[in-house]
């Protein structure tokens, strides 16, 4: 039989009733109802809108769902409770009016419900209030409130301070009774990808337990290594002999492209879920996840900080960054890491920080490539030709090709790009690399000094050194002295020198030149 795959469904009802496939996540989701208030904060897509779901399946008691699930055997008693469910997410705009008219329908159908007589000129506070209260009244039981993407609009507002003050002011209001209603309150559990202050469910609630980056909760959403080897073997094996590979490549392949997120100290595999069941589904890798809705206000927060995409890898953050609420975006890094583009690569115990990267292949293309649109204004007919020429270079071939097709590239930069220097060129080099997936090290160290770039093919490693208004015989030297050379040093392996001076009156690269002959 054909297996099915829950593409764009949230509904864990849906994927139970038509037969999906389900990584079942049962067992934690018991673990999780042990508690009273949760807050998880995960990128998108990643599965908090199915958790969501699950859960009120589970609160309202629908046995018949987890048949065969690990829930099965460990819940006894399946109490039903009242479930008040707010997705926030569906809202897309950045307008107040659209804001508010969305709330106020999420509010009103629970209104209808419970026969409380709608008013839109009472503040949003006050409707919540008597809805939980009507519910905990009609029910004789406490209420189970799950409130799934909270900040889903102070995201979409990010970059107009304006309209994310007047966003704040109003879900600051919403999320009011909370606390007061603490008693008739069974479970709450919120998602979100970060946490902004002056937030009334993090300076009110005290309770709430932040389980993001708790180890026993890492694969509460995602698809962990053992689950992608077990119950989408299968699936592994059907992609396999659509592509004419074996079962181990296509695992490697899988690995590289989708895997690498850790979501804590422990640093166990997650896979992106989105893109894995995307792959399935076409039978092809590609970049899913990252083409299914990159905002461009990051784009512009990247922009605004002047974050070179070189100084995104092997970076240290505080832990205190990831769980301390920001009143506005002032961290780009602990947000790249909760918004899914940066993950732990390893964790500092004895100073308490953590070391960041790019968790796949998928990510750091699509975040190059994003970065190329968006901040170099390049487009894709200007890097074409670059990227068969760069092709060559892994075997050795027609460096000129490269560097010529590397001249019509830098060309194709608006004049408004003014701030070019050493610096920014290597940011951009890199940057253009990583988009054709090259396996590229920014500032590799040897035991004199770091290098600019070192990129790696199967039989040959580059080491570039980059000069701005200087020669390329100084580069050399540099190589030289500095021993960069042993930092592309692989057994078997070709090690070549290539060295590129940039002029800031062409804004283009004079001189270059290569060095085949070091010999280990």
């Amino acid at each position: 039989m054909q297996r099915r795959y829950p593409i764009g469904i949230q509904t864990f009802e849906d994927i139970i009733d038509d037969n999906y496939v389900y990584v079942d996540k049962t067992e934690l989701v018991y673990k999780l109802v042990q508690n009273k208030s949760i807050f998880l904060s995960r990128p998108r897509r990643f599965g908090k809108s199915l958790l969501c779901s699950t859960l009120k399946c589970y609160f309202q008691g629908k046995k018949e769902y987890f048949k065969g699930l690990l829930i099965e055997n460990l819940e006894k008693n399946w109490t039903k409770y009242e479930v008040i469910h707010l997705s926030l997410a569906g809202c897309k705009s950045d307008k107040i009016e659209s804001i508010e008219n969305f709330i106020d329908d999420l509010l009103l159908d629970y209104e209808n419900k419970f026969s409380i007589v709608a008013n839109d000129k009472i503040d949003f506070n006050i409707r919540f209030k008597k809805i939980i209260e009507k519910a905990y009244e009609q029910s004789q039981n406490k209420v189970v409130i799950i409130i799934d993407e909270y900040d889903a609009q102070m995201l979409n507002s990010i970059d107009n301070e304006e309209v994310q003050n007047k966003v704040r002011i109003m879900m600051n209001n919403l999320f009011s009774p909370l606390k007061d209603l603490d008693p008739k309150i069974r479970f709450l559990f919120i998602t979100g990808i970060t946490k902004f202050s002056q937030m009334s469910i993090f300076s009110a609630l005290n309770n709430l337990k932040d389980i993001s980056l708790d180890a026993d909760y890492e694969a509460i959403c995602g698809i962990s290594k053992d689950e992608i080897t077990s119950t989408m073997k299968i699936d592994l094996e059907n992609f396999a002999k659509a592509n004419n590979w074996n079962y181990d490549i296509t695992l490697s392949n899988f690995k590289k492209q989708y895997d690498g997120y850790h979501f804590s100290r422990q640093k166990s595999d997650i896979f992106n879920p989105f893109s894995v069941i995307s792959a399935f589904d076409s039978k092809r890798l590609d970049n899913f996840w990252f083409s299914s809705g990159t905002p461009s206000s990051l784009i512009k927060l990247i922009n605004k900080f002047d974050i070179q995409m070189n100084k995104l890898t092997n970076i240290k953050c505080k832990a205190a960054d990831f769980n301390q609420p920001v009143e506005r975006i002032t961290n780009l890094t602990a947000f790249l890491f909760q918004s899914g583009y940066l993950t732990i690569k390893d964790y500092n115990e004895s100073r308490d920080f953590y070391i960041l990267c790019f968790p796949n292949n998928e990510v750091k293309s699509s975040f190059a490539d994003s970065l190329n649109k968006y901040l170099y204004h390049t487009e894709n007919t200007e890097t074409f030709y670059l990227f068969d020429a760069y092709k060559d270079l892994e075997d050795f071939g027609d460096i000129a090709s490269f560097m010529k097709y590397l001249n019509i590239y830098f060309r194709a930069f608006p004049f408004s790009l003014n701030n070019m220097n050493e610096k920014h060129y290597h940011a951009i080099l890199y940057t253009v690399l990583s988009s054709y997936g090259a396996d590229i090290i920014a500032n590799p160290e040897s035991a004199k000094g770091r290098a600019d770039l070192l990129l790696k093919f199967k039989d040959v490693n580059y080491i570039f050194e980059l000069k701005y208004d200087g020669t390329t015989r100084s580069a050399f030297e540099q190589i030289d002295d500095k021993d960069y050379i042993a930092v592309a040093f692989e057994k078997g392996k070709k090690c070549v020198k290539l060295t590129i001076n940039f002029s800031s009156k062409d804004r283009n690269i004079i001189d270059w030149d290569v060095d085949d002959s070091y010999e280990f």
